[in-house]
């Protein structure tokens, strides 16, 4: 679920990202292409408009110089060009070349006057005989004309200066474009900025959330984990390896693997350590042949299983192995397998080990004896002197019988006061000699002065066709023969019997 809903808002996220990367590409487009338009707009304008004041500038030079008795504008003396026979044929060229520019109609008007004025005829001086009024008419024609030539090129200034003001208009709102561009931009690469920032908390808030839950996980398992290198180093482990080994976590990681492994084993631990190539499944105490025992940090030995995995990082090999403590298991083991009261085996697993002892001698064609030992006039013992005394002298009688015996022979508690004894490798002579042995040393070390009864039932080589109730029903019967013969014996079943 948690998945599901992190893998949703990275896509959401990347969705939203590349959206605003290319809206961002877009604007960023528009914005480069405006102010490339703005660039050329602004040259053209400035380029149209110095050309325009140079001539206008010209014009009104030449106007001057045109008409010495009116100046156009006040020019110094050594600015003057000062010539009143000069041709009005430059400035009508001048006044050309801005008629080629790009004019409003007021400036075309205005520039047409100045044609007019620049190509009507110029009235010659009146002499100084003529009357008053003939010399007023003139005057007053060439103020006229004054007026007239003012007016025009104040009007082609104004012209320009509102070319001039529409030009830093249109700019200005060019440049406002760009700027409410890159506000927009800005915001969205704010926005991205945010986006991305809290993404990026939110992804590292779960990375170290699974990092701390790894992290308990690791070590709230109960089996003991040690990651070890190629060389054998412990690189890290768990609280329950600690618990475990009884070391520290710092000793630990100080020490080599082959050092939680009892000397004996050490080197051929190493040597199959490195040899190990695969993966293993959990090993059990005994599986194949092989005992996996650990080492306490008191010497103690532990029972363990153990799961070992090996990984490359790199260029460098670890190994992981999880390890599992059997003490626990062995006990629960032990009490299912042993009788309470004698601390032997209680009947299901002296059946089961006979049934293995009937397999072994059977393949490799072995001798085999099995006993039932039980307790003469034990009934009697327990009415006199109560279950307690008789609980007693079961656990006396199988202390007796398990110091007595070979280690290689089984001892279990077949029910009340029987006990069955599994004696592999021992014909039914040398079995009837140890029945006898214990009956005669039983009767001299008990406590309550009880006597025993033993069958013994044999086999020289175990066939296919022998089973453990075949046996058990042998020796059930020389029990019987043994008690029927008195009691405190040892009775064999006979071979002709079978």
């Amino acid at each position: 679920m948690h998945s599901r809903y992190f893998f949703t808002f990275i896509a959401t996220l990347v969705s939203a990202t590349v959206l605003a990367n290319v809206v961002m590409l877009y604007i960023s487009d528009d914005t480069s292409d405006v102010i490339t338009r703005f660039e050329q707009h602004w040259q053209q304008q400035a380029d149209i408009i110095l050309r325009e004041a140079q001539l206008l500038n010209e014009l009104e030079r030449q106007l001057s110089d045109i008409e010495p008795e009116h100046q156009v504008r006040d020019y110094s003396p050594e600015q003057r060009a000062y010539n009143i026979n000069a041709d009005a044929n430059v400035a009508l060229h001048i006044e050309t070349m801005i008629a080629e520019m790009d004019l409003s109609d007021a400036e075309r008007k205005a520039l047409d006057e100045v044609q007019r004025i620049l190509s009507a005829p110029r009235q010659s001086t009146p002499d100084k005989s003529s009357d008053t009024a003939s010399i007023q008419s003139p005057e007053n024609s060439s103020s006229q004309r004054y007026r007239r030539l003012d007016n025009a090129l104040q009007s082609l200034r104004l012209g320009m200066e509102a070319r001039i003001e529409e030009t830093k208009r249109q700019h200005q709102a060019a440049l406002t474009s760009v700027i409410n561009k890159g506000s927009v931009e800005a915001w969205l690469l704010l926005s991205l900025v945010v986006i991305l920032a809290c993404a990026g908390a939110v992804v590292l808030r779960g990375q170290l959330r699974t990092i701390e839950e790894r992290v308990c996980l690791f070590d709230a398992i109960p089996d003991a984990l040690l990651y070890c290198e190629y060389s054998g180093k412990i690189t890290r482990v768990n609280h329950s390896c600690t618990e475990l080994f009884g070391y520290s976590v710092q000793e630990l990681l100080h020490m080599s693997v082959e050092e939680l492994i009892p000397a004996r084993f050490r080197d051929l631990h190493s040597k199959e350590r490195r040899n190990f190539t695969g993966r293993a499944q959990m090993r059990r105490k005994g599986q194949n042949g092989l005992n996996i025992i650990g080492v306490h940090k008191s010497g103690d030995e532990i029972p363990l299983d153990i799961a070992i995995a090996r990984t490359a990082l790199g260029k460098e090999t670890y190994f992981i192995a999880v390890i599992r403590d059997l003490r626990h298991e062995l006990q629960l083991q032990k009490k299912a397998e042993v009788d309470f009261l004698t601390q032997v085996y209680n009947r299901g697993q002296i059946e089961q080990i006979l049934n293995d002892e009937l397999s072994r001698a059977s393949r490799y064609q072995r001798s085999l004896s099995v006993m039932i030992v039980d307790i003469d006039k034990f009934k009697v013992l327990n009415d006199t002197l109560g279950h307690q005394a008789g609980d007693r002298a079961l656990a006396e009688l199988s202390r007796f019988l398990v110091h007595s015996v070979r280690p290689s022979d089984a001892l279990g508690r077949w029910g009340g006061d029987e006990f069955v004894l599994v004696c592999p490798e021992i014909d039914a002579q040398e079995a009837l000699q140890m029945a006898q042995r214990l009956v005669r040393a039983y009767c001299e070390q008990n406590q309550y002065q009880l006597s025993l009864s033993i069958g013994v039932s044999s086999r020289t080589q175990v066939g296919e066709k022998s089973d453990l109730a075949q046996l058990i029903e042998e020796a059930d019967q020389a029990l019987y023969q043994a008690k029927a013969q008195g009691r405190s014996r040892a009775v064999s079943f006979e071979a002709e019997q079978h």
